[in-house]
């Protein structure tokens, strides 16, 4: 287990249940303190939360989705070469650019893989999950959650973090709408949400929600986050996700993922060459790149 965050000693803990910021590592309302015997500290809700959406007339049309303001791929994308599990190189980009000292709050950060590259950055890392054990375990090995908690209730103070990051877990929550909402709490205004979910992967782990852009898109609204990005994962199309993820017998013919995906994009690319005598640029194909992804992955803001 990795030492204990000094984070949580800078008085950024608060109660699941009140919302209230801790005084003297007890809730000034109902009494409660973290729960210190599971090797990270532990705190979750008591009680049960409430989830209230504003719904507009319009959230019901499709055809109201500002399409063009947020489905596009971001200048540079794809799997980074930091060799961290999941980190995207648009995710990369915006965390490198955040003034020094930036905290970033992980919610589900497995084994907290992330935690020594955030910090060899300049900036404060806090990783959060439900468990020290749902975890693979050669990614344990990077030490684990400095903090164990629901992300439908974090324990932390409101404009507290500004960065959430969010990646390959809103799949796994039961309500990812409330999980989005308590995301928009904790930020900063101006700070960012990077996040991706499954969209075409199998049901896997016990998973609840697996989103479309659109699904995507309206989760981030409804929390009150403004989508910059949202994208295909383009390395991990249905195809490959499905026989990857399958079992050992699919697992050994993933490459046939490949090829099927490169069998579905031939003739969208071969319309566009014969429409437009050139070859299609990377956005000319994010629509049949979405129609059959395994994942979708964002960038939020939060406007000041």
């Amino acid at each position: 287990m990795h030492q204990e965050n000094p984070l949580l000693d800078l008085e950024v803990l608060a109660c699941p249940d009140c919302q209230i910021g801790l005084l003297d590592g007890r809730c000034p309302d109902c009494g409660r303190t973290p729960d210190l015997s599971a090797g990270a500290p532990a705190f979750f809700p008591t009680g049960p939360r409430q989830l209230s959406l504003d719904l507009s007339p319009e959230l019901f049309n499709p055809d109201n989705i500002p399409l063009d303001s947020f489905f596009r791929f971001p200048p540079r994308h794809g799997l980074s070469d930091t060799g961290i599990y999941h980190l995207d190189r648009a995710h990369v980009d915006v965390l490198e650019q955040l003034p020094k000292d930036s905290l970033l709050i992980e919610v589900g950060c497995g084994g907290a893989q992330m935690r020594d590259w955030v910090t060899g950055q300049g900036h404060r890392y806090l990783g959060t999950d439900v468990s020290t054990e749902r975890v693979h375990d050669w990614l344990q090995q990077s030490g684990g959650a400095d903090l164990l908690c629901d992300a439908h209730a974090l324990p932390l103070r409101e404009a507290s973090a500004d960065v959430i990051y969010s990646v390959a877990v809103w799949e796994h929550l039961a309500v990812p709408q409330l999980a989005a909402q308590e995301a928009a709490r904790l930020l900063k205004p101006g700070g960012y949400h990077l996040g991706s979910m499954s969209f075409l992967e199998p049901w896997h782990d016990s998973s609840y929600f697996h989103m479309t852009p659109f699904g995507v898109y309206q989760t981030l609204r409804l929390a009150g986050l403004r989508p910059l990005y949202i994208w295909p994962e383009r390395e991990w199309p249905a195809f490959r996700s499905i026989l990857e993820m399958g079992n050992k017998a699919t697992r050994a013919i993933r490459f046939i993922g490949a090829l099927m995906n490169g069998f579905y994009l031939s003739p969208k690319i071969a319309q566009h060459v014969l429409r437009h005598r050139k070859w299609p640029a990377e956005e000319d194909l994010i629509l049949p790149r979405a129609n059959i992804s395994g994942a979708i992955k964002w960038i939020a803001v939060k406007d000041a």
